[in-house]
């Protein structure tokens, strides 16, 4: 075995990144991940998606994560699956953003550590879960603000325009950057803790592996993964990433495996 491997960790996104648009991995990088894997390497999961799908995704290619990140950082498993950090919405903050949120006449779902919450089952075709963790919610304000404790991500469908309005408004009642309030696509505005952000988990991450900067390799294709950019001289943007998330990053790969590929060179080198 290579032992020196023991001493490197590659954070991988999902879609994107990992997985291709048709959620797929290529063979080649599934099989190096895999030698990376066995050879001691550490492998972490961090993705915008809830837990239920890296789950669903290490079954499918038979790898497990050290760490699994989900909810863009919100929330961080180990291999036990033991939940050992997360961050929620602070309950005080629940109230004003229920009547901001809610009063706009938008589809709003709310996500919690393990499921997210839905106000009417949504139409199968906008359905991009692997693993469907939704439970509808009759009453899902009520709910929101009298039962559910640990909220992690207000997550409202509409426009630019409509999202300027919840900006404006949440800023008004609440103060500026307590909370974070990011368009994940043109069409899905996410309002979450301002202690949140994917950089943010994996920085936990490496701290609990006890690892230098030089020996952590992260990648990425989208704007949230850009957070854990400045972690490490090793940062990544692949496959289809815009030409900003490719100026933000190092270097550029085709796919992870290329990645893997430029690890094992550099972990040779320095035999």
């Amino acid at each position: 075995m290579n032992t020196s491997l023991k001493n490197k960790l590659l954070v991988c996104d999902l879609d994107g990144t990992l997985l291709d648009a048709q959620g797929q991995i290529d063979e080649k990088s599934l099989t190096l991940i895999k030698e990376f894997c066995a050879a001691g390497g550490h492998f972490v999961v961090c993705t915008g998606r809830m837990d239920t799908d890296i789950q669903f995704i290490e079954e499918k290619l038979g790898v497990k994560s050290e760490y699994r990140i989900s909810q863009n950082g919100a929330v961080i498993y180990d291999k036990k699956n033991q939940l050992v950090a997360s961050a929620t919405i602070p309950l005080d903050y629940i109230k004003a953003l229920n009547e901001v949120i809610f009063s706009q006449g938008l589809r709003t779902e709310v996500s919690n550590l393990t499921n997210r919450l839905f106000p009417s089952p949504r139409d199968p075709e906008n359905v991009a879960e692997f693993v469907d963790s939704s439970i509808v919610i009759e009453d899902l304000p009520t709910f929101v603000a009298e039962k559910e404790k640990q909220p992690t991500i207000y997550l409202t469908f509409g426009t630019k325009k409509e999202f300027e309005v919840i900006r404006q408004k949440i800023e008004e009642t609440l103060g500026k950057d307590k909370v974070n309030i990011v368009m994940t696509s043109p069409s899905s505005l996410e309002v979450f803790s301002n202690k949140v952000s994917k950089g943010a988990a994996v920085q936990r991450v490496i701290e609990w592996l006890d690892l230098g900067k030089d020996q952590v390799y992260v990648a990425g294709d989208a704007e949230s993964d850009t957070s854990m950019f400045p972690l490490t001289p090793n940062s990544y943007a692949v496959q289809e990433a815009a030409a900003e998330i490719r100026a933000k990053a190092m270097f550029y790969r085709s796919n992870v495996g290329e990645i893997v590929k430029d690890i094992f060179q550099q972990t040779k080198g320095a035999n």
